[in-house]
């Protein structure tokens, strides 16, 4: 049994509809700011990046809800 793996402040996007993160993977200029999918509607967003994905979404047409912890 491994031991689990904890991370502070690890950038996250969720989605309402698990299409709009399908649509974002098949985006390559969205996706590239994408690590790991967690759920159908979860996933992780490259340390650094959630500017650079906020502004892709936007050009995309979504408007994002911000929410920091």
């Amino acid at each position: 049994m491994t031991n689990p793996i904890l991370h502070d402040n690890l950038p996250l996007i969720e989605v309402a509809d698990h299409l709009i993160l399908d649509d974002l993977y098949a985006d390559s200029l969205a996706a590239k700011h994408l690590l790991t999918r967690l759920s159908p509607t979860l996933a992780v967003v490259a340390p650094g990046q959630m500017d650079a994905l906020l502004a892709r979404l936007l050009k995309l047409g979504h408007t994002p809800k911000v929410l920091e912890a």
